[in-house]
């Protein structure tokens, strides 16, 4: 999976446990180097990446077994930045959102709003005799591409190339240039840590006293150097072009032209005290993580003094007083639904690690605990207060009032933030309105119903009964087709699901009738009113009785042999009502002449 190793089951299933690794003292590997790989995104390359690659962090909405065979798999991914793939490609449809100048939709026009045909492809088939949907969206590389060997594609993305490190990473890093505080102009002592060649008595006091190249025992990872690192990322690389600019991501990131003891300075450009000093997770499983109470090794900030000598040399006291030390990074993992249809006020558990923790002060101990911050595509946040809370999971409730589109959900405690979770609010299909006008010209109005593409199994079609319409017309709140058949279920398939309704234009007036056999003498349907009246015999007793009308359930208000009254029913003609009770139950169409 990483660099130029192929991704094998025995290395996902190795990735795996890793990503388990922070839960269970056991998955420990120390001392380092290389250091433990049970935070974030692996020390190593992910420039020469291939399909398989890219679905194991973010597995598609509709991972199937065949593709889990393909793949190798005989288990079920974790995902590090989980998320409902194909539904957040197709909020960009939904919410009519511009193409940017770097759009990577591979048929895509910059300053257009994104249409299916940006990204799918429709083409003849033969054999099928039919416009199909070529497969080519399965590979995310055909759209997001990465320079092999040179650049990965996360860090060819406009957040990367805007020097927004913290738009994925979270707290774990600061972004370059942003003011966070940095010890320029000190001169370097024996405690200042260099980024490598370190001034300890076993070498602490440097970068690679922890971080250095070598096959991490636990998972079987292979950790590369922190230069292989960092410019396998495409800092550095010459000739990177992204949007027509050169990359970004230059030499001046990192190097400068100080001698090597202020090289450390260069590194606090992004890796500053404020994020170093806050990067620990729990070593015993406790679901606590306790500054300067840790076991060693499982991150900077957790054992006091030998995580402190890592990168100081030694020369430190020990101390639980460590500077802009708190509020612990939280880091996310699951979201209980990625997906939610808009209107809901859905309960979501949030699902990390760190989300809250204690820290003692000159106060005594204080209790940190985790906001849940949505941010949508233009930036604009919500801020939700979990009903519920521990180190390991929130607990909030999405305002229903939430447009539909991609949100990022992100733990923000004070200055610290976790990485994002993707959480698509889909719109809701509705049929408002349903009717057959001038023969069997079907017209279907509501909301919700996206875009169509007139190709076999695009996922996009109406149907009434058994039977494919032919649409002449679909936009997000109108759809008209030609459809053979008129009596029956209407069903229409829309990109964010289906929504049905009932049509009896064509259906013939008859009385259809299973285990009680009325005789109906007479129906009055009060439109006005919306009550049904049926006169008849034979209706028995009406014990346990309900009435429905296409679907919706009315009010009985009175049942005897002779005589049904129901009444709140959505009457719009020719309806079905079906009637039940203990003894049977009969059906009847209603004003279909």
């Amino acid at each position: 999976m990483f660099g130029n190793i192929k991704t094998s089951v025995a290395t996902c299933k190795a990735v795996l446990l890793i990503m388990l690794a922070s839960f269970t003292l056991s998955w420990a590997d120390t001392p380092p180097p290389p250091v433990n790989q049970n935070l974030g995104i692996p020390d190593s390359v992910f420039n020469n990446l291939e399909r398989r690659n890219c679905w194991y962090c973010h597995a598609p909405q509709r991972l199937t077994p065949t593709d889990r065979a393909e793949l190798g798999w005989t288990f079920t991914p974790p995902q590090v930045k989980p998320g409902v793939i194909t539904d957040r490609h197709h909020a960009r449809v939904a919410n009519g959102m511009v193409m940017g100048e770097n759009t990577q939709a591979p048929f895509g026009v910059p300053g257009e709003k994104y249409q299916c045909l940006h990204c799918h492809k429709i083409v003849w088939d033969e054999d099928q005799m039919a416009d199909v949907v070529v497969q080519n969206f399965t590979n995310c590389l055909n759209c997001h591409k990465q320079e092999a060997g040179q650049a990965s594609v996360h860090h060819l993305t406009e957040p990367a190339q805007a020097l927004n490190c913290k738009h994925c990473h979270g707290a774990r890093i600061n972004n370059p240039n942003d003011g966070h505080y940095i010890p320029e102009g000190r001169v370097p002592t024996q405690v200042t840590p260099r980024t490598s060649g370190g001034k300890g008595p076993n070498g602490e006091g440097a970068c690679t006293f922890c971080h250095n190249e070598g096959v991490e025992a636990t998972s079987g990872i292979p950790v590369k150097t922190n230069a292989v690192n960092h410019h396998s990322t495409g800092i550095g690389q010459e000739g990177i072009m992204v949007g027509g600019q050169p990359s970004q991501l230059n030499c001046t990131l990192c190097h400068d032209q100080a001698g090597s003891d202020w090289a450390i300075r260069r590194c606090e450009n992004c890796h500053g005290i404020s994020s170093i000093h806050n990067i620990q997770t729990d070593s015993n499983g406790d679901g606590n993580i306790t500054i300067g109470g840790e076991e060693p090794y499982w991150g900077h900030v957790g054992s006091s003094p030998t995580d402190c000598n890592g990168c100081h040399g030694g020369y430190l006291a020990a101390s639980t007083a460590i500077p802009n030390a708190g509020p612990i990074v939280p880091s996310l993992t699951a979201l209980s639904n990625n997906s939610v249809v808009a209107g809901t006020a859905a309960t979501i558990t949030v699902s990390g690690e760190a989300l809250v923790n204690d820290l003692q002060t000159t106060s005594g101990m204080k209790r940190l605990a985790s906001k849940i911050v949505l941010t949508d595509l233009d930036g604009i946040e919500t801020e939700l207060t979990p009903e519920a809370i521990s180190p390991a999971s929130a607990t909030v409730t999405l305002p229903p009032n939430l447009e539909p589109g991609s949100y990022y959900v992100r733990a923000v405690k004070g200055p610290s933030e976790s990485n994002p979770i993707s959480l698509v609010i889909k719109p809701a299909v509705v049929i408002e309105w349903a009717e057959f006008w001038e023969g069997n010209t079907l017209t279907v109005e509501g909301r919700g119903f996206g875009q169509y593409m007139n190709a076999k199994d695009s996922g996009t079609r109406v149907s009434v009964g058994d039977t494919e319409c032919k649409v002449t017309s679909w936009t997000d709140k109108l759809v008209i087709a030609e459809c053979p058949e008129k009596c029956g279920t209407l069903v229409l398939e829309t990109i964010f699901g289906n929504a049905t309704d009932n049509m009896y234009g064509g259906c013939e007036t008859a009385a259809a009738v299973s285990e009680l056999n009325p005789t109906i003498d007479a129906i009055d349907s009060d439109y006005y009113w919306d009550i049904v009246t049926i006169d008849g015999s034979g209706f028995g007793n009406g014990a346990n009785a309900s009435v429905t009308v296409n679907g919706d359930t009315c009010k009985v208000t009175s049942w005897s042999d002779n005589k049904i009254v129901a009444e709140e029913c959505p009457i719009r003609g020719c309806d079905t009502l079906i009637a039940i009770s203990d003894q049977g139950s009969f059906t009847q169409l209603l004003d279909c002449n």
